[in-house]
C-alpha cells in the first residue's frame, strides 16, 4: 500500500519486472479499484499467474539469498574462485623461494651440471635421479620426499614452461629478493636522516673490477653499517667518463659517478642527507683534482671527508720498509712462512716441535699482519730448530732453502729489526681491533690514534732507556738460537749501508734501526691524519667529557669553544628546518645549557662516546646538539666493512662460481650478509614484486 499513490503495488512486480508500458495496475500505476480483488477473474489472481510476476517473485528471492550470504552471487562465485587459484599459485612458488633464501644464507652453490628437464617423473614420482642434478634441484626433491605436497602437486601438473624452477626464472627470484633486503635498508636510512657512504673496489676470481658500497647511519640508537651492493665497475662506467683515445680507464671520476648513480637511479636517496664519505687513501680516490670523492662532494654539498683510519695506521707501518733491516726482515718472515706452508712435509716438522702455526703478513688483513709477526717472533726458537732439521735432509732444494733461511735469520740485523718492529706492533695491534668496530666514531677514533703518537714520542724521547730492553732481550734470544749480537764491520768506502757513529753494537743498532723506525711511523702518521684537514673534526668538542674538560682543565671560554663548534654547525645548517641563523642562535644557548649540565655530573656519568651523548641528549632541550652528535655518530671512521664484504664476495664467488652474473651475485651477497633477517616473512612481498614485474603464466596477484 502507498501512501503516496493512494493505491496497491506488487512490491516484486514494481522491483523486479522487466520495464514494460503495457503494465500497468499494480506495477506502474497503483491499483485503486478494489470491488473485485479475488476469485477466479479477480485482479490479484490474474496478475499472480501472470508469467513477467512468477520472473519477478523469483528475482526478488534469489536477491534475498544472496543478499544474505553473498558468496552465491555468480560473480562473487567466480571472484572467489580465482581468488582461491592465485592463493593455491603461492603456495606453489613459496617452498622455490625457501629453496633459495636457505642456499643464499648458507652460502650453497645453486646450480648443478644439470639444471634443466623435469624435476619429477610423472609415471614414477618416487624415482631418483641418474646423476646429481645440482644444490637446489636436490633441496627440492628432498622437500617433497619431507612430505610438501603443495610443491609436489605444483611440479607433477604444471606445464613444463610454468614450473619457475628455470636458471632464468631463480635470477628473477633472486633479485626480488635482494630488492627487498635493500628496500628494508632503505627505509632504515631514511628514518634515520641522514647518512655516510663508504666504498672500495677489488677484482674477483674472474677478474671484474668489482665496486662495493656501504651505507653507516643512526637508528633506534644503534650505529648501522649496512652492505648494499656489488656493482661491475668498468660495466657501468658513463659514456662521457671514456678517455678521448677510447681506452676504459676507472678514473675517479668514473668511480665517483658510478656511486652517484646507485645512490640516486638504484636506492633513490636524497643526496643532500649524504653527510660522509669514507674510502682508502690511494690516489685515485683522494687525489685533489680528479679523485672520486671531490666527484662526490660536487653533488653531496654537505658531506665531508673521512679518511680511512686503519688504512693510515697500516700504510704508516708499511712505510718501515723505507728502513732496510726492518725491509729485510718483513722479506725474510715472508719466504719463511711461504717455504714451511709450501710443503706437507715440512709444515708436519715445524708442527711437531712447535704446537704454534705460522700466520702469514697478509697485507689487506690489518690484524693478520700484527699477529703474523708477534707470533714469529715467539716461535723464533722453534722456527730455527725446524729450519735445522730440513737442512740435514738428503733432499737438495729443502735443504739448501733451508740453509740460506738460517743464515738470514740467525744474525745481529734480523734479531734486532724483529724485536724492534714486535715492540712497534704491539702497541698499534689493539688499535687496529678498535678501528675496525663498525661503532666506533671519529672523536674516539682521532684518541686513539692520538694515544698512540703520544706513546711513539714518549718512546722516542726515552728511545735510550727503550731499546736497553730490546737489546737485552735481542742478546738473550741470540744466545738461545746460536748467534752473537755484534756491531757489522765498518768500511771507509761503505756505500751500501750508513756508517753510523757509534761505540757499541747497542749504540749502533739504536741509532740504524730503533730510531729511524719510531720517526718515520711517528710522521706518516701525523702527515696522514692530521686532525686540522677533518672538516668536521670539531663535532667533538660537544661531547660532555670533552667540552667539560676544556672549559674546567684547558682554559677555554665558553664562547671560544662556541665559535669552534658553530663554525663546523654551518656545515650542517641544510640538515636543521630552520634558518642557518636561528641555528646559530639556538646552537649557542643550547651549548651554554649543555655545558652547565655536564659540569654538575660526576666524571664516570659523563658520555664517553658519540652515539652515548646522542642517546643522553633531550630532544625537546637539546635539538640541535643532538642533531649534530648524531651527525658525528654518522661519520665513518674505517672503510672495514667495505672490506669484510670482500671476503662474503670470495666466499660466494669462487673459483667453480666463476661465472655468476653481476644480478646473481649481488643478490646471493645481500642474501649471505644478512643471513638473520627474516627474509622468510617477507616471501609474500617477495611473491607479489616477481608477479607485478611481468605477465607470467600463472596468476600470483589479483
Amino acid at each position: 500500500m502507498s501512501d503516496v499513490a493512494h493505491g496497491l503495488f506488487c512490491k516484486y512486480c514494481f522491483i523486479f519486472a522487466s520495464y514494460n508500458n503495457c503494465l500497468q495496475n499494480l506495477v506502474i500505476k497503483p491499483l485503486q479499484k478494489f470491488s473485485k480483488l479475488t476469485g477466479k477473474d479477480g485482479v490479484l489472481s490474474v496478475h499472480n499467474n501472470n508469467k513477467y510476476h512468477l520472473n519477478a517473485v523469483r528475482a526478488g528471492k534469489d536477491f534475498l539469498k544472496t543478499y544474505s550470504c553473498p558468496k552465491k552471487q555468480v560473480i562473487n562465485q567466480i571472484s572467489t574462485q580465482r581468488l582461491e587459484q592465485v592463493k593455491e599459485n603461492r603456495e606453489r612458488l613459496r617452498p622455490i623461494i625457501e629453496t633459495l633464501i636457505f642456499c643464499g644464507q648458507q652460502n650453497i652453490a645453486i646450480r648443478g651440471h644439470r639444471d634443466d628437464g623435469k624435476l619429477i617423473d610423472i609415471d614414477n614420482s618416487e624415482s631418483s635421479p641418474t646423476s646429481n642434478e645440482g644444490n637446489f634441484r636436490e633441496l627440492l626433491r628432498l622437500r617433497i620426499r619431507a612430505g610438501d605436497v603443495s610443491l609436489k602437486k605444483h611440479l607433477e601438473n604444471t606445464s613444463s614452461r610454468a614450473t619457475y624452477i628455470g636458471k632464468n626464472i631463480q635470477n628473477e627470484l633472486l633479485d626480488c629478493i635482494g630488492s627487498v633486503i635493500k628496500s628494508q635498508i632503505v627505509k632504515n636510512v631514511q628514518n634515520a636522516g641522514f647518512y655516510s657512504i663508504m666504498f672500495d673496489e677489488t677484482s674477483d676470481i674472474s677478474c671484474v673490477e668489482q665496486l662495493s658500497l656501504t651505507l653507516r647511519y643512526v637508528i633506534n640508537n644503534e650505529i648501522h653499517e649496512d652492505f648494499v651492493c656489488f656493482v661491475d665497475a668498468y660495466r657501468s662506467i658513463r659514456t662521457n667518463d671514456v678517455l678521448a683515445s677510447g681506452e676504459t680507464k676507472l678514473t675517479g671520476v668514473a668511480l665517483g659517478h658510478i656511486v652517484l648513480d646507485i645512490l640516486t637511479n638504484d636506492l633513490g636517496l636524497d643526496l643532500k642527507r649524504c653527510v660522509g664519505v669514507a674510502t682508502d687513501g690511494c690516489a685515485v680516490m683522494v687525489s685533489e683534482d680528479y679523485e672520486a670523492v671531490t666527484t662526490i662532494k660536487k653533488k653531496c654539498s654537505i658531506a665531508v671527508y673521512c679518511p680511512c683510519y686503519n688504512h693510515a695506521l697500516n700504510n704508516s707501518l708499511a712505510q718501515t720498509s723505507k728502513i732496510v733491516p726492518i725491509r729485510n726482515t718483513i722479506g725474510t718472515l715472508k719466504e719463511i712462512i711461504a717455504f714451511f706452508n709450501a710443503s706437507a712435509k715440512r709444515h708436519l716438522v715445524l708442527k711437531n716441535i712447535s704446537t704454534k702455526i705460522l700466520t702469514g703478513l697478509c697485507q689487506t688483513r690489518w690484524i693478520e699482519m700484527h699477529d703474523g709477526v708477534l707470533q714469529f717472533k715467539s716461535a723464533l726458537p722453534k722456527v730455527i730448530e725446524a729450519l735445522t732439521d730440513i737442512s740435514n735432509w738428503a733432499d737438495r732444494i729443502s735443504s739448501s732453502k733451508a740453509s740460506i733461511l738460517l743464515a738470514a735469520i740467525c744474525n745481529s740485523d734480523f734479531v734486532i729489526s724483529l724485536l724492534s718492529t714486535a715492540d712497534i706492533l704491539k702497541l698499534t695491534l689493539p688499535v687496529s681491533r678498535l678501528l675496525q668496530t663498525s661503532s666506533l666514531d671519529l672523536a674516539n677514533a682521532s684518541s686513539a690514534i692520538e694515544g698512540i703518537k703520544e706513546i711513539f714520542q714518549e718512546k722516542r724521547t726515552l728511545c735510550v732507556g727503550e731499546f736497553h730492553k730490546i737489546f737485552l732481550e735481542a742478546s738473550s734470544l741470540a744466545e738461545e738460537i746460536g748467534c752473537e749480537i755484534k756491531m757489522p764491520r765498518r768500511a771507509k768506502a761503505q756505500i751500501h749501508r750508513n756508517n753510523y757513529p757509534a761505540t757499541d753494537a747497542e749504540q749502533f743498532y739504536l741509532r740504524s734501526i730503533y730510531v729511524p723506525l719510531l720517526d718515520t711511523i711517528n710522521l706518516d702518521i701525523t702527515n696522514r691524519l692530521s686532525t686540522d684537514t677533518l672538516e668536521a673534526f670539531d663535532l667533538r668538542l660537544l661531547m660532555p667529557n670533552i667540552i667539560v674538560k676544556l672549559n674546567d682543565i684547558d682554559g677555554w671560554d665558553r664562547q671560544r669553544i662556541s665559535v669552534r663548534i658553530i663554525a663546523v654547525a654551518k656545515k650542517f645548517s641544510p640538515l636543521f628546518t630552520v634558518s642557518e641563523n636561528l641555528m646559530v642562535d639556538m646552537l649557542e644557548g643550547e651549548i651554554s645549557l649543555w655545558l652547565h649540565k655536564w659540569k654538575q655530573q660526576p666524571i664516570n656519568e659523563r658520555p664517553c662516546t658519540a652515539l652515548e651523548s646522542y642517546m643522553q641528549c633531550d630532544e625537546d632541550m637539546f635539538p640541535t646538539i643532538r642533531t649534530l652528535m648524531q651527525v658525528l655518530a654518522t661519520l665513518p671512521v674505517s672503510v672495514a666493512s667495505a672490506e669484510r664484504s670482500f671476503s662474503t664476495l670470495r666466499r660466494v664467488k669462487t673459483w667453480l662460481r666463476s661465472r655468476m652474473t653481476e644480478d646473481r651475485l649481488s643478490a646471493l651477497c645481500l642474501i649471505n650478509v644478512y643471513n638473520n633477517l627474516d627474509v622468510i616473512n617477507e616471501i609474500d612481498r617477495i611473491i607479489d614484486i616477481f608477479a607485478n614485474s611481468k605477465n607470467r603464466r600463472m596468476e600470483f596477484v589479483l
